[in-house]
């Protein structure tokens, strides 16, 4: 790890956290033991746990196992709205470092020095764990298949070097911290890597070892695609809005021409008594991709002048 000579950095750790009372007071007590380490160098750890409206004793529990700071929503608003509150805590509590930590301790508290390597040697903004190079359990099969359709789809949008999109360990610099933009409350991992590469941010990968889960269970299932798909649409659009508008203004127009080019072989070749029987629908479909494109590039217009 690298030494900090002078200025000493403060580094927030959020913990989201809901119905975790078996796991939370264990959680806490393994973070706590990295504080000595990281003082060493000059950070000053701090640990918040998010509390999303849980009906045990998760929020108890936590503050008597040591937390800074114990946050709570009254009611359950998701995984997403949690790393949010814990964000703008540490944001309004001048944090320079932050880390997202799950609470179900599936990763190991010394991985976090990993994590934040590259921001303390400013080549990074926003670190994501790389959970696939440490993994030491079968992964289910919904979970597998999802990550990687997710993370090929970041790839594909940044351009980044990703392998996971969806750790439960990342780290973000004060530089993101300051302009962060998290609207949704379930796939925050992918919102984060589209507003950061939006916003100009650097990313890093760092491998991390990722443990089965032992107590509790996890939010992913089958539904869980149609709850994160209409988040990263919204989140899409406001980033690169004509890889949503162009494929589908595209793929209109194709039909539409399709069809009139269809019906006027029909009569030219004398099979048919219009050039053109389906005029609505051909309107309608040339209609719907002109449109589309427009608003697409319109779209594309704003967030080119929203990034200067």
């Amino acid at each position: 790890m690298t030494h900090l000579d002078s200025e000493s950095r403060k580094l927030i750790i959020i913990i989201p956290a809901y119905n975790e009372a078996k796991r939370i007071r264990e959680t806490v007590t393994a973070l706590l033991g990295i504080r000595q380490k990281f003082a060493n160098e000059g950070v000053a750890v701090f640990f918040y746990v998010v509390d999303d409206g849980s009906e045990d004793e998760t929020r108890r529990l936590a503050s008597e196992a040591g937390a800074d700071r114990v946050l709570r929503h009254k009611v359950n608003q998701g995984l997403g709205a949690a790393v949010r509150s814990g964000l703008s805590a540490a944001r309004a509590d001048a944090a320079d470092i932050v880390v997202k930590f799950d609470a179900d301790l599936q990763h190991k508290p010394e991985d976090i020095f990993a994590v934040v390597q590259p921001i303390l040697n400013d080549y990074a903004d926003v670190v994501y764990g790389n959970r696939l190079e440490g993994i030491e359990y079968k992964m289910p099969l919904v979970r597998r298949c999802g990550n990687i359709v997710f993370t090929a789809l970041m790839r594909w949008l940044t351009g980044w070097p990703l392998k996971d999109s969806q750790p439960g360990i990342f780290a973000v610099d004060k530089a993101y911290l300051e302009i962060f933009y998290l609207p949704g409350n379930y796939n925050y991992t992918q919102q984060i890597l589209l507003d950061a590469y939006h916003k100009g941010m650097r990313f890093a990968h760092v491998p991390v070892v990722f443990r089965k889960r032992i107590t509790g269970k996890s939010f992913i299932s089958f539904a869980y695609p149609f709850k994160v798909l209409p988040q990263i649409i919204m989140v899409l659009v406001g980033v690169k809005p004509m890889r949503i508008f162009a494929p589908v203004g595209f793929l209109a127009l194709s039909v539409g021409g399709v069809l009139f080019a269809y019906e006027l072989a029909l009569w030219f070749m004398g099979m048919s008594p219009k050039p053109a029987i389906h005029v609505y629908a051909i309107l309608g479909f040339s209609l719907f991709g002109l449109q589309t494109l427009f608003f697409g590039m319109l779209a594309e217009l704003i967030v080119q002048f929203q990034r200067k």
